[in-house]
């Protein structure tokens, strides 16, 4: 359904035809967006992969624009106008409070302010904000204002990639914002629930979420889909060119591995073309899927306690990654929580030439090239010019020479008073950080207390029969008849979990050599482990090459639940 923010959109009759250009470390995507009075049309769109050479390190700019260049003479793109982003760590996005002032001073004091929190000067900054609403201070109504800032050279480089494809750069905004910029396009009014956007790329995972509407909350964590492709090969999986050798996949191995099958469930007896089993593939995946779980629950629990929300009610996943089958299923089987794919082309024509059919397969990763194109004056802009005060063209009448003294008299105590004030609340600002950073420290130390209590309560309550020794003959036993004949077992350590599932967690180290053919030793290990009535969930928590050996070997440590019936 078509939202009612994005019907407001088009009766404002837009500005015309404009690029959204989403420059990643894997994709370039481009999108052309051509909003009149009457219609939103998407005019093209296509994506093309970035040559293996330079997705590592540092992009060559000319090559970059050259594939820009074969984008748009692919997607039939006529327009010149693009919006850009910029992202990465080198990007700052903060919440910041600012007294009550007048817009043109707010202007002045802002880059001071950015300075406070970034390790740079205001000269080699850029930066824009928003003003998101108002909080209140102690009775006070102050701003309540989104900064967001970045180096100047982060934006000169974006700058002249694109124009040496030939176009002309309007704005550059940031991750976060497009996809605000998006969720509003696509959401009715008024959104009451609580909506968590995780925009899983192929080098990083933004995670943002909005209350009421109201962008309160963003974050981006390192976890994306390129390292689950590296955790495919992570094991040497299958044959080599030598007798009885094994070999990694290659990266285009494990990529189509990772989009024919994505993560199959534990329980799968299937095998790839390549004959390889579909559970071992999910037991590589789970750790880095784990994490990235870990990550949300994180950030959820931070918001919830931040901004005293009762919870977090659906999740709307967009970029290449949330494509990964199983992902979905997995992600709202473990929070417990409504999950849907973005899909900004809802009620958006499409030009005559674009195939609607495979539309909605593509739609979530086509969410920043459209957010970009759906760009307005009024948004963010990291090299947006400085605001100037409107000037006003109205009549004016000859002021007598009294009056004219008058006014700079005035005009001169008021520039004295305004200093002050500026003074004062730059003051009163850095007071009521730090209060802020005690209140912040009293509420974590309650915190600590209150869990300390419920954490001895629980081990008070815990059952007698998990405080027993586990049946560490038959533990040992059914570990030798499972590793095979070239794994070397280092250490076994078993954890008891306190909690509500009262487990007990058995760890494994070791080290698995590779000297015949049959199979990987550690994916074989961890099969025979799963398939025995002693333990359950056995995952790979790290693997790394073993060289303290003269033969090739990997060092491994894995983590099972011990069965205590055996059943």
């Amino acid at each position: 359904m078509l939202g009612q923010n994005l019907l407001s959109f088009l009766k404002k009759g837009g500005g015309g035809r404009l690029i959204g250009l989403d420059i990643g470390s894997y994709w370039v995507k481009v999108l052309e967006l051509d909003i009149t009075k009457a219609e939103c049309e998407i005019k093209g769109l296509v994506k093309k992969e970035l040559p293996s050479e330079m997705r590592q390190g540092e992009k060559d700019p000319a090559a970059v624009a050259e594939v820009i260049k074969t984008c748009l003479a692919e997607g039939g793109i006529s327009a010149k106008d693009v919006v850009i982003m910029v992202s990465g760590p080198q990007v700052f996005i903060r919440r910041i409070v600012m007294p009550p002032m007048p817009q043109e001073e707010l202007a002045e004091v802002i880059p001071f302010e950015a300075t406070k929190h970034v390790s740079f000067s205001v000269e080699q900054l850029t930066l824009d904000y928003v003003i998101v609403g108002e909080k209140d201070v102690d009775g006070v109504k102050n701003t309540d204002i989104l900064l967001v800032a970045t180096p100047k050279e982060v934006v000169e480089q974006q700058k002249s990639i694109v124009s040496a494809a030939g176009l002309r750069p309007v704005a550059v905004t940031v991750a976060p914002m497009v996809l605000w910029k998006t969720f509003q396009l696509g959401s009715p009014e008024p959104e009451e629930k609580v909506v968590a956007m995780l925009d899983i790329g192929h080098e990083r995972t933004t995670i943002s979420l909005v209350n009421k509407g109201l962008l309160e909350f963003t974050r981006t964590i390192n976890i994306s889909g390129d390292e689950v492709t590296k955790s495919i090969m992570a094991v040497p999986l299958v044959k080599g060119e030598g007798e009885g050798d094994l070999r990694t996949l290659t990266y285009e191995e494990a990529e189509g591995i990772k989009h024919e099958h994505g993560f199959p469930s534990p329980a799968e007896t299937g095998t790839t073309r390549g004959s390889i089993p579909l559970n071992q593939i999910s037991i590589l995946m789970g750790p880095v899927l784990e994490k990235l779980l870990d990550e949300i629950r994180t950030s959820f629990s931070f918001y919830v306690t931040e901004f005293q929300i009762p919870q977090v009610d659906k999740i709307i996943m967009s970029g290449g990654g949330s494509l990964l089958k199983g992902l979905k299923g997995f992600l709202s089987g473990e929070l417990g929580i409504e999950i849907e794919l973005a899909n900004p082309f809802q009620g958006v024509n499409f030009a005559g030439l674009i195939q609607e059919d495979d539309l909605e397969s593509i739609a979530p990763a086509f969410v920043m090239p459209f957010g970009l194109a759906s760009w307005e004056k009024e948004d963010l802009s990291l090299f947006r010019k400085k605001k100037t005060k409107r000037k006003d063209t109205s009549p004016v009448v000859t002021l007598a020479a009294p009056a004219c003294l008058a006014v700079i008299v005035v005009f001169c105590f008021y520039w004295s008073i305004s200093g002050k004030l500026s003074g004062l609340r730059s003051e009163l600002d850095k007071k009521e950080k730090e209060l802020s950073s005690l209140s912040a420290l009293s509420a974590a130390a309650l915190t600590l207390s209150a869990k300390k209590k419920e954490m001895l309560a629980e081990l008070d309550s815990f059952p007698q029969a998990l405080r027993e020794s586990i049946d560490t003959a038959r533990v040992i036993e059914e570990i030798r008849l499972s590793i095979p004949d070239n794994t070397r077992l280092e250490q076994i350590n078993v954890v008891h979990k306190v909690g509500k599932s009262e487990e007990k967690i058995i760890d494994i180290w070791g080290t698995a050599f590779f000297l015949d053919e049959r199979g990987p030793s550690m994916s074989n290990f961890m099969a025979a482990l799963e398939e025995s009535s002693l333990f359950n969930g056995v995952r790979m928590i790290f693997v790394e090459e073993d060289k303290g050996y003269t033969m090739q070997g990997l060092k491994f440590q894995l983590s099972c639940q011990y069965n205590q019936t055996g059943e």
